[in-house]
């Protein structure tokens, strides 16, 4: 499915299990770094308990413990061990030793896109409560975002700010019953898009249209110039999920872990 068929989308599919390939840190050896333009992405369920505490680091480590007792913790640790394992199978090196920079490229924060010190790969991170969602690629530059449909949620209210004023245009041909999952459609190509560059909610949403197979930027001062191309990705029951890349997206290898 295209970024073109936005209109027309109102489902998601569940992501297939890849039997020929185990989840993060099960099977051994290395797999080739994705293709330009063949990305790979990883699905993993967030369990009670989950993830490995011990391949943290330091400071990882105390917000791990300060969130003890929440589901907050669960998400935190189970994403954090899995960008870990999986710079681990890309980049060769134990999971303990592969180095992420968190360094915002706009200011001095340490909340910046994550990366690793090696620049063989490039990946991304989104979650939600229930699932941990992540993309690589070999060139070029990534983002992907998940996110869960919520009953509760004020479509209407959100697409009054959050779309550019040519997908209002198209929000109000949906169908009523279908706007919700057409609106989170289009919000993940955004977070997707966002996440790549870095700048996250400083790029205002209703200045990124979403409804071409690139991004069409309004008025977002140092927002890169080369085209960001948008591609959809299947996701679980109840959620939807886009990646935005560099490169032209010709093939996605999807992984996932069976909850």
């Amino acid at each position: 499915m295209t970024v073109g068929e936005l209109g027309a989308l109102t489902a998601t599919a569940v992501l297939p299990v890849a039997p020929d390939h185990p989840p993060p840190g099960v099977m051994p050896g290395l797999p080739e770094v994705p293709a330009a333009g063949q990305p790979h992405t990883w699905l993993l369920p967030v369990r009670p308990g989950g993830g490995r505490v011990d391949l943290l680091d330091p400071a990882e480590r105390l917000r791990a413990e300060a969130l003890l007792g929440s589901p907050a913790r669960d998400v935190f640790v189970t994403s954090r061990t899995a960008q870990r394992r999986l710079g681990s199978r890309y980049l060769g090196v134990p999971p303990a030793q592969v180095r992420i920079d968190r360094d915002c490229q706009y200011c001095a924060g340490a909340h910046g896109r994550p990366r690793f010190a090696d620049p063989r790969v490039d990946y991304s991170v989104s979650h939600t409560q229930d699932w941990v969602l992540l993309a690589v690629a070999g060139a070029g530059l990534i983002g992907v975002d998940v996110e869960r449909s919520s009953p509760d949620r004020d479509t209407d209210g959100l697409a009054a700010v959050a779309l550019t004023a040519n997908e209002r245009a198209m929000f109000a041909r949906v169908p009523r019953a279908d706007r919700p999952g057409w609106f989170l459609t289009a919000w993940t190509r955004k977070e997707a898009a966002m996440k790549l560059t870095g700048f996250g909610l400083r790029a205002p949403p209703g200045e990124l249209d979403v409804s071409g197979p690139t991004v069409t930027v309004g008025s977002v001062p140092g927002w890169p110039r080369i085209p960001i191309h948008l591609h959809d990705l299947p996701a679980p029951a109840g959620h939807a999920a886009a990646l935005a890349s560099t490169v032209p997206v010709r093939e996605v290898r999807s992984f996932s872990v069976p909850r």
